[in-house]
């Protein structure tokens, strides 16, 4: 047995009830809790309260027990929104009492007040309210313990952050999977490189350092409400890996532990980091290595338990979350650390990229003076704009059961009927065309797929010529060869002219460089020739207005109608020769920041494409206006539906939401045969049924020889709610009474005489109970 468990407690339940009696006058049932060092009991006392009997190992110091115990009470005087554990006091008046256990090893024993609430790692869904309240609850544990000091700071510690790389160096050789080991040494060099060298430059102070998802308990924000399942954080407990140190690891410990088990462990993340960001704003640099400080709390999570497990096989509780924590790592080797930035940046509403506004501000500054991409003789002013949105009425365009054959020669007819020498596919459009695997994300919520568009697409004929807009250089190439990837793509890196220095100037707003530097940007040619690669080299110099590319054709070109894919590009992310020209609904305002509109280059004028739509919020605020609150809106975060195809409606964005719903289209949404019959009828007759016309008395003999004797007679409605109407009057007319039996929750619909039959409506809000016939 291990020195480390040798001084673990090992007291029985019975024990530790007899400690409860003898020295703090407090009968009751006492249950194990799970515990690192000490051991816990969870004590209900015959008058019904709670507490929690505390024994640590024999290793432990008194000094440490009293910064736990001087940080409760610090708490409990400026914080007072929050119910903190408080320490209990013997019938002798002492907070912390030395008693004698097995093999003659001394303990420490004490007792603190039971926090309600369930361990955040025992609580689903984690969704992003109950993350944000989880972030800004340490902001403000943040801010309550900014003037605390203690004689005791725990500097060796094995949970203080500021020995993770010395831990995990320590403890690595312990990995026994040579693949991990080197997964968790490259975090770790990483970690050395970026964020070990600032660390003295990052506020200090006393922090509880253990935010884990054991740590964190929750409850139901609203107890009042059966019907509300939010969650809130209601209190954190095990002060006892507290240290001097850096106050961002605060939030970082906490984003480590929230980002297990998540398929979108980043956003998970982010949401944490925006909320403690609105109680304790943080700087940039801060924003910069939280994402590291995550990552080294996972390695030093792995490493130790590395080490724990052969200190302590017996423990269980040791390894509780390594399972989870190498899963997450092995995700997180593909991520970037600056996208992780870039996004908990948005989280904060700051700007993603902080080079992006000066380097649109450049853009837009020499908007007419680039040279022309498509060449001096293509005239991009009477170039005809598609809509490839996901709300486009236009389904030709769309891709769907359509050739690429069909799809381009009705893309160039259309092209030649307008009178336009090259055709335009818009920046920022949700399109729904992106069917490939590649395009599939992971989503802790629902299937998701990348939808949003980065660039601007410009047809023209295979073989078309493509020129530089402003000189640069070769920064990387690639075919990709994946069905519907770019096929060969060139990125060429140029560098803004430098900014004429103003007295009091510094860089371009947001350049993020030293004052007077110039920004690097990129441009993204995608769908190119496989000739285009030829003879090209990284570093190779283009001059602005140089023939560089042609345009490849559906073979080549990752099986699209022939066009070039643009694309401005302010942060490669250390990627070459390729870069997502689609991005994802949920981050997209990050990629938008990292490829803003490239029109500026491309100089499509702005009257030729269509007024923007409505976003949801100003859509919502109009329907509040001027349609009755009778017609309720669904969901917390409103649906903005856009289209209906099969059995799916999708969103704005183009996500898309299996239909369980809606009771009207019963063959599906935009079923061809029904719109074509709609279409056939309405373009010669719509009308009621007040004449006569042979396609009502049709369609009844056709129906009825469906359907069993005596079925004969046909009443045709146009909703549920006019159908139950109509019953309810047949049977009163049939039968000349009024009462009814009626199913408690029914809901028969809108009408008022279906209201009056509807206990989901008048036991609802604003009903009037059911009247007397019911």
């Amino acid at each position: 047995m291990s020195a480390i468990a040798e001084k673990r407690p090992r007291f029985t339940t019975e024990e530790a009830a007899g400690l409860a009696r003898s020295l703090y006058g407090l009968p009751g049932t006492l249950r194990p809790l799970p515990s690192e060092r000490d051991q816990n009991f969870r004590l209900t006392a015959e008058n019904g309260e709670v507490y929690v009997l505390k024994i640590s190992g024999a290793g432990e110091q008194r000094g440490i027990l009293e910064l736990q115990h001087d940080t409760l009470d610090h708490l409990a005087a400026r914080s007072n929104e929050t119910e903190w554990p408080r320490v209990c006091r013997t019938k002798d008046d002492n907070a912390i009492t030395r008693i004698e256990g097995r093999n003659g090893l001394r303990h420490l024993v004490r007792m603190l007040t039971y926090i309600e609430g369930s361990p955040l790692c025992d609580t689903r869904p984690h969704g992003p309210g109950l993350l944000r309240d989880l972030g800004a609850f340490l902001g403000r544990l943040t801010r309550a313990l900014a003037d605390f000091s203690h004689a005791e700071r725990q500097p060796d510690l094995i949970w203080n952050m500021d020995n993770g790389p010395d831990v995990v160096r320590r403890y690595a050789d312990l990995i026994l999977d040579a693949g991990r080991r080197r997964l968790v040494m490259g975090f770790c060099e990483a970690y050395e490189r970026v964020v070990a060298p600032r660390l003295d430059t990052l506020p200090r102070q006393i922090i509880h350092n253990d935010a884990n998802d054991q740590n964190v308990l929750v409850r139901r924000a609203h107890p009042e409400d059966p019907a509300s399942s939010e969650l809130e954080v209601a209190g954190l407990i095990d002060f006892g890996d507290m240290a001097q140190s850096c106050a961002l690891f605060e939030p970082a410990v906490a984003a480590a532990y929230v980002m297990l088990g998540k398929s979108e462990p980043l956003s998970a993340a982010a949401h944490v980091a925006a909320g403690y960001h609105a109680e304790h704003p943080l700087t940039d640099l801060e924003l910069k290595l939280i994402y590291h400080c995550a990552v080294m709390r996972l390695c030093m999570s792995v490493a130790i338990s590395a080490h724990q497990q052969v200190a302590e096989p017996e423990n269980t509780y040791l390894s509780v979350s390594e399972k989870n924590a190498w899963d997450l790592l092995e995700k997180l080797e593909d991520v970037s650390p600056t996208f992780a930035e870039y996004l908990f940046r948005d989280a904060c509403g700051l700007p993603p990229c902080p080079q992006t506004p000066g380097i649109e501000a450049y853009l837009s500054s020499k908007r007419d003076a680039f040279a022309p991409v498509m060449g001096p003789d293509v005239d991009l002013s009477t170039a005809l704009v598609f809509d490839l949105s996901v709300s486009s009425p236009d389904r030709a365009l769309l891709g769907g059961s359509i050739g690429v054959d069909d799809l381009t020669r009705e893309v160039f007819r259309r092209m030649a009927a307008a009178g336009a020498e090259a055709g335009i596919g818009r920046y920022d459009e949700a399109r729904q065309v992106y069917t490939a695997g590649q395009f599939t994300l992971d989503s802790d919520e629902m299937p998701e797929r990348r939808t949003i568009h980065l660039g601007m697409d410009v047809f023209l004929p295979a073989g078309s010529p493509v020129f530089a807009p402003m000189a640069g250089r070769v920064h990387s190439f690639r075919n990709n060869t994946q069905p519907l990837d770019y096929g060969p793509c060139i990125i060429l890196e140029h560098t803004a002219e430098e900014p004429k220095a103003t007295a009091g100037s510094g860089g371009p707003a947001g350049s993020g460089g030293p004052a007077g530097s110039a920004p690097t940007f990129y441009t993204l040619y995608g769908h190119l020739s496989v000739e285009s690669l030829t003879g090209l080299s990284e570093g190779k110099q283009i001059e602005e207005g140089e023939r560089f590319a042609t345009l490849g054709d559906p073979s080549v070109n990752g099986g699209w109608p022939p066009h070039l894919h643009f694309q401005v590009v302010t942060d490669m992310l250390g990627k070459k020769g390729d870069f997502p020209g689609v991005g994802g609904p949920g981050q997209r305002n990050v990629w938008r920041s990292l490829s803003p509109d490239p029109n500026a280059m491309l100089g499509v004028p702005d009257g030729a494409f269509p007024p923007d739509q409505r976003t949801r919020q100003e859509v919502l605020s109009s329907r509040r206006a001027h349609i009755g609150r009778s017609l309720s809106v669904s969901y917390r975060r409103p649906l903005k539906i856009v289209r209906g195809h099969m059995q799916y409606l999708y969103d704005d964005e183009g996500r898309a939401f299996l239909d369980a719903v809606n009771n009207v289209p019963h063959v599906g949404h935009s079923h061809p045969r029904v719109v074509a019959a709609a279409h056939r009828q309405m373009a010669v007759l719509n009308t009621n049924t007040r004449y006569l016309h042979d396609n009502l008395v049709d369609y009844a003999e056709r129906l009825c020889a469906k359907l069993p004797e005596p079925l004969r007679v046909c009443f045709f409605v146009n909703s549920g709610s006019e159908a139950n109407d109509l019953a309810l009057r047949l049977s009163r007319a049939y039968t000349g009474r009024r009462d009814l039996l009626i199913l408690d929750g029914a809901y028969h619909g809108n009408l008022t005489s279906l209201v009056d039959i509807s206990p989901y409506k008048f036991d609802g809000p604003g009903g009037e109970g059911a009247p007397p016939h019911v």
